[in-house]
């Protein structure tokens, strides 16, 4: 897997960079896609994740987002892609 950040981290509160960190770490720690999907399924920190990160899946990537925690808007670039 392939990890690459396409923009700069909006630190819109002060758990930002906590979340975005600890996100990382789950996905750096992951050796398939089937590990990730298990990963953040069952990480204790998913609704904080879902707070701050927005993401989706390809056939053989994903992609994140960051989400404004104040008012839920997203952020028009893709924070970071990883491929499969």
């Amino acid at each position: 897997m392939t990890i690459k950040i396409e923009s700069i981290i909006n630190q819109w509160d002060s758990e930002t960079n906590d979340v975005i960190v600890r996100f990382l770490n789950l996905l750096t720690l992951a050796k398939t896609r089937k590990e990730l999907e298990q990963s953040l399924d069952f990480t204790p920190f998913k609704e904080q994740y879902k707070k701050h990160l927005l993401w989706g899946w390809g056939s053989r990537h994903l992609w994140v987002k960051q989400v404004c925690p104040y008012n839920g808007s997203v952020a028009e670039n893709r924070l970071l892609i990883v491929e499969f």
